[in-house]
């Protein structure tokens, strides 16, 4: 009887306990079938604009043409004029992501001091005579298409489109002093890496190639008596870094 007694206590404590220790075992965890976390995906898509710096370099091809100042006959010998210096001015642009690739297209204009200067020779009725030839280009910009490939926040773009730029001349010689001036459309491409390095914020370095084709200037010397008129070859190369500020219909992008 009293094995029976020890026993049956032994039961009622072990089924008494039991609930206790169930309580101190969280439960499970349940997810809803219906229920996904949020996952924020940044997207290049949006409107930007930005500022810019760097350096380039230009050259300029100026062909044999003869000229007469006052009824005398000029034959000048071709000449080339290598120039470079720094430029800065500002972008603005758009971008619209789909999957991986970026589709855009871009504006800048810059403000530069590419100059340079070389020894120029004519001949005037058999006789050689020196000058001291200067060349500027004093703006710049282009109005450009881009794709780019983007994964994530790195975007790798090539660009394409209409350059511009401002030049003058300077032809110094003993006795007289031409100046010249022109404005010249033509074409470039170029390519580039830029990284966000915030949801709105992203710097940028690229390359970009212009191709201005032969034109014919116009020379003026200084007391506007004389004139010539000469064809000139212009090819640049800059080399920009810059940052943009980003912002539009979708900056980041959310998906639930």
């Amino acid at each position: 009887m009293r094995k029976l007694i020890v026993a049956s206590i032994g039961l009622l404590m072990q089924a008494a306990l039991q609930p206790a220790a169930a309580a101190d075992v969280a439960p499970a965890p349940y997810y809803s079938p219906y229920y996904r976390p949020a996952v924020v995906i940044f997207t290049w898509t949006g409107f930007y604009f930005g500022a810019h710096g760097g350096g380039g370099w230009a050259s300029k091809d100026a062909s044999a043409t003869q000229f007469n100042v006052a009824g005398v006959p000029v034959i000048p010998a071709a000449v080339s004029i290598d120039a470079n210096g720094w430029l800065a001015g500002g972008q603005i642009g758009a971008n619209y992501q789909v999957g991986s690739w970026v589709f855009g297209v871009e504006v800048d204009a810059s403000g530069a001091n590419l100059t340079g200067n070389s020894t120029c020779t004519s001949s005037v009725l058999g006789v050689a005579f020196t000058s001291n030839c200067q060349s500027k280009v004093d703006g710049l910009g282009t109005v450009a298409g881009r794709l780019g490939f983007a994964v994530d926040r790195a975007l790798v773009y090539g660009k394409g489109g209409l350059a511009w730029a401002d030049d003058s001349y300077v032809l110094n010689s003993t006795t007289l002093s031409f100046n010249g001036n022109e404005s010249r459309w033509g074409w470039m491409v170029g390519a580039g890496f830029e990284y966000s390095f915030t949801d709105n914020w992203s710097w940028k370095i690229e390359y970009n190639y212009l191709d201005f084709g032969t034109r014919a200037v116009g020379f003026t010397d200084t007391t506007g008596l004389f004139n010539f008129t000469t064809n000139i070859r212009e090819r640049i190369n800059l080399v920009k870094a810059g940052v943009n500020y980003r912002w539009g219909w979708a900056p980041v992008g959310v998906v639930y």
